[in-house]
């Protein structure tokens, strides 16, 4: 028997299981990351629908949002703390899109898109009293900054002042 053959034989046979294994384990990690990406993306997009159905299936809360977004003075004291609320609602949501972008979770093209529509959501004249009083989310106000300036979204805010 040929000991240096069983040797060179051994030896390739290991090799060929350490690259089955290695490329296996590469397409299991792939896979997991699509998965993780896939449940990040479902979280985030369910926190917006979540609140998105609370305010379009409410025409009080609609109106609130309306009217505190674009006439903040014409909110009553009650209605400025569930206006708060509602900023801190979506304000909660773009805050867990900015940390997983600064993770690394979320590529630079798609929290763009996001930090575009906050920044022009939160432009709102009567989102700005929130900014100033929320120093809790200033790293993404800073963030934001670098993101307004263009619509991208139709918030369907009226603009016209309320009726007295």
């Amino acid at each position: 028997m040929n000991w240096e053959a069983v040797t060179a034989i051994t030896e390739v046979v290991g090799v060929t299981a350490v690259l089955a294994t290695l490329t296996y384990l590469a397409i299991q990690i792939k896979q997991n990351t699509a998965a993780v990406a896939t449940s990040t993306y479902e979280s985030v997009m369910t926190g917006f629908n979540d609140i998105n159905v609370v305010v379009a299936s409410n025409p009080d809360l609609a109106s609130l949002l309306d009217r505190g977004s674009q006439h903040p003075k014409s909110l009553s004291p009650e209605d400025v703390v569930r206006f708060n609320f509602l900023l801190r609602c979506y304000a909660n949501q773009w805050w867990k899109l900015f940390k997983l972008h600064e993770r690394g979770s979320l590529p630079v093209s798609e929290w763009s898109i996001f930090a575009r529509e906050a920044a022009q959501f939160m432009g709102q004249p009567g989102c700005k009293p929130f900014r100033e009083q929320n120093e809790l989310f200033a790293d993404l106000y800073v963030e934001l900054d670098k993101y307004g300036g263009n619509d991208i979204s139709d918030f369907g805010f009226g603009g016209e002042a309320p009726s007295a």
